[in-house]
């Protein structure tokens, strides 16, 4: 451990230098506290993988040092982490109430911990945590309830900003207070954690009215059926297509889990209380296609989501054609981009539009452009700047912009760096080397687990497997038996594998093999002997499993 019980440090786990999987550490008096704590999503090398988990193992290791986790807002890349680790966390957790509402629905969905401590934060109400005090800041995203964190110490106090703008969604009744960031940094702000996501674009981003008009605009003039596909969480999008719904005649089906989860949370903490009443499947075919508007899951081209279902013509209701369109009215999270184009191209062959925020005004961001960091850095004057929330190329923009703010001190984060943020010369003092986990055949294994590279190497190699069995005397009861998949289906392949049993067997006939070998001892030499039969003949290292039977 290279610091003081006393040192304020921050930690992140996940996070820095890529956009999802928020998860913050911070230490004071020998305690900790976590900010968030999300998930990301693989990109096409991560085969089989369907979500990235924050490393928990250090976090564990604190046991009652750690003090809680205080959740910023309620998407997935900033709580999503909490279900699969709801069994060994045994710290309470703070979040808004849709933040709260949203957790206690994936937890039961996920039929998770039941004992975990959840707390709701009152905006602007101070509160302990062990030698932490803290205060949610209210702010504005693309989601309920968001806030920015202060942190205070009788060393120093720490905002972290969480996802925000400077624009309200007026119909989720948003109202941020630019008094209470101004306040804040006439009290004195030591270090400020900041979002990088739209640090490379320039100017303010928008309200939520920008979408809304665009919507409003399109929807009305589209023939057919209209499907529009966003993020689950994002209530105020969801609310301005039911508004719009309203006015151009249509009737709203919802399909997804997380929307409707989402919806059910809204609903319950009264963001959502005039909500009409809704089509279900087997209505929507009993309406004139130019009635009807469908929000759906899937704008990230999910495979198991609603929307690729629909695309691949698997979904028994929803069946789209021509004069029909789709709006993605949502971001490219990078790394989806490959697996949205096949989404949308699939409803193109079919003849159905789409509507991208490329073409139309359909979406508006939830994070701070250029215009409103510069605002930001004026109201908290930081001593420090330490951008998050970010590839290397947003965080490398946020700190040249902090710098442009006069800032003093610009710290650009990696996930695992140790920084010492007290003392007369705040700085990375260490280095964790934290390995992304992922949830596989009902466990939380290291991405660098031995299966995943089994698996890659057999997807571009094939996967070869070998029966031998072997009698008292150390010779063949049978030939061997030997399959392949995925190497060749070549005409040449029946031949080839011919010669491998025999290959096998006069290598175990011909006294090669003896009953002082260990199973381990044939099998190896079976490997040697046959792998470069393959590598030479077809130009693969395909995996090999040797299974040896004595009798």
């Amino acid at each position: 451990m290279n610091w003081d019980k006393s040192d304020l440090i921050f930690l992140p786990v996940g996070g820095s230098e890529e956009i999802g999987m928020n998860a913050n550490l911070y230490h004071y008096d020998d305690k900790w506290i976590l900010v968030d704590f999300g998930i990301s999503f693989p990109d096409e090398t991560d085969l089989g993988i369907d979500v990235l988990l924050p490393d928990y193992e250090f976090i564990k290791s604190l046991g009652d040092k750690f003090l809680g986790i205080i959740l910023t807002h309620g998407h997935e890349d900033h709580i999503g982490a909490i279900p699969y680790f709801a069994d060994i966390i045994n710290c309470p957790i703070w979040g808004t109430s849709f933040t709260i509402a949203l957790l206690k629905r994936k937890l039961k969905e996920n039929i998770k911990n039941n004992y975990i401590k959840l707390k709701t934060l009152n905006i602007n109400e101070k509160f302990d945590v062990g030698p932490f005090k803290l205060k949610a800041i209210r702010t504005s995203h693309s989601i309920p309830d968001p806030v920015s964190i202060l942190i205070s110490t009788k060393i120093g106090n720490v905002f972290h900003s969480g996802d925000w703008k400077l624009e309200n969604s007026s119909n989720i009744n948003q109202n941020i207070d630019i008094n209470d960031f101004r306040s804040l940094g006439n009290d004195g702000i030591l270090a400020m954690i900041c979002d990088s996501t739209n640090a490379l674009v320039e100017g303010r981003t928008p309200s939520e009215d920008f979408a809304y008009d665009g919507l409003m605009e399109i929807i009305p003039s589209i023939k057919g059926m209209v499907l529009v596909t966003c993020f689950s969480s994002n209530i105020s999008r969801i609310k301005s297509l039911l508004e719009i719904a309203k006015k151009s005649d249509r009737s709203v089906l919802i399909i997804g889990r997380a929307l409707l989860r989402a919806i059910d949370a809204a609903k319950e903490v009264g963001i959502l209380d005039n909500l009409p009443d809704l089509l279900t499947l087997n209505e929507i075919n009993l309406l004139p296609r130019n009635n009807v508007l469908i929000i759906s899951t899937g704008s990230q081209g999910e495979p198991n989501s609603a929307l690729n279902r629909i695309s691949r013509g698997a979904d028994k209701y929803i069946k789209l054609k021509k004069d029909d369109a789709i709006i993605f009215s949502s971001r490219k999270i990078p790394g989806n981009e490959n697996a949205i184009l096949k989404v949308q191209n699939r409803f193109i062959e079919m003849g159905v539009e789409i509507i991208t925020d490329d073409d139309k005004n359909v979406h508006v961001s939830g994070h701070p452009s250029r215009d409103e960091l510069i605002d930001m850095y004026s109201y908290i004057k930081p001593k420090i700047s330490i951008p998050v929330h970010g590839t290397r190329e947003h965080i490398d923009a946020h700190a040249e912009l902090a710098h442009q703010c006069q800032v003093p001190q610009i710290i650009k984060p990696k996930n695992g760096d140790v920084i010492k943020l007290s003392g007369t010369n705040p700085r990375v003092i260490s280095k964790f080397d934290f390995v992304n986990h992922v949830y596989d055949a009902g466990e939380i294994v290291p991405i660098n687990d031995e299966r995943f590279t089994v698996r890659r190497h057999s997807l571009w190699n094939g996967f070869v497997s070998v029966s031998v069995v072997i009698n008292e005397e150390g010779y063949l009861a049978s030939p061997p038996q030997i399959l392949q998949v995925g190497v060749s289906n070549g005409k040449s392949m029946e031949n080839f594998l011919a010669d491998i049993s025999l290959k096998i067997e006069n290598l175990i006939d011909e006294n090669s093999l003896t009953l002082i070998d260990t199973d381990d001892d044939i099998i190896n030499k079976i490997k040697k002997s046959i792998r470069s039969e393959f590598k030479s003949t077809f130009l693969k290292r395909p995996s090999i499993s040797i299974h040896i039977n004595r009798i």
